[in-house]
């Protein structure tokens, strides 16, 4: 059986100074491996990414003067990026993943590779494109959550649960690449406990 290698961004210690250096390394390798990332095949403009770094730079800079609203205006700007980075993170490992040679693509793109260990538990809840149109949600297990209701939505308003499990993990399958969905989930204990947060996810 194959192993799938993973990508890290190795963002998660970094300031939003550093999120952006970081970032634009990343933009520029991906820019500079068309061989290993085609335009053709990316999931979304690389000048999307861009704008996500230049963003960040400017509410960086805004943020030292310390004016109303600027951190706050800094964080939301950090979370984006991290947000449009971590769906590329997926892209990147999909194609290094069709390869015979993983690790050498991952580190192409200007990504990491993750430290391998086998599946390990999360904290919130988690969705990753697998490619060929998958998601695989993961889910953290609090004390007395026995199983849990999946749910996916196309809008955000109207949801179809697919799949009830007593694992704390789930692959939506057949779906359209390109397309952006809504994912959620609630845990069962004794009773229907309430729904998460909503993560939004596009398909590869």
């Amino acid at each position: 059986m194959k192993t799938t290698v993973k990508a890290a961004l190795k963002m998660s210690k970094l300031n939003p100074s550093e999120k952006v250096t970081r970032g634009q390394n990343i933009i520029n390798s991906l820019t500079a491996e068309t061989g290993y990332f085609p335009t053709a095949s990316l999931p979304f403009p690389i000048a999307d990414l861009q704008s996500c770094v230049d963003d960040l730079h400017q509410a960086v800079l805004a943020a030292i003067n310390a004016l109303p609203g600027t951190v706050s205006h800094m964080h939301e700007k950090e979370r984006e990026l991290l947000s449009l980075f971590n769906f590329m993170r997926s892209y990147v490992e999909m194609m290094a993943n069709k390869t015979t040679d993983a690790q050498t693509v991952i580190q192409a793109s200007g990504m990491s590779l993750a430290k391998s260990g086998g599946f390990a538990g999360v904290s919130a809840l988690t969705v990753v494109a697998l490619g060929n149109g998958v998601l695989l949600v993961q889910v953290p297990r609090a004390a007395g959550e026995s199983a849990f209701v999946y749910q996916y939505s196309q809008d955000g308003n109207d949801w179809t649960s697919f799949e009830f499990s007593k694992l704390a993990s789930a692959q939506l399958t057949n779906q359209t690449p390109a397309s952006t969905l809504y994912i959620r989930y609630a845990p069962i204990g004794t009773s229907l406990g309430a729904y998460s947060q909503v993560k939004k996810a596009i398909v590869l």
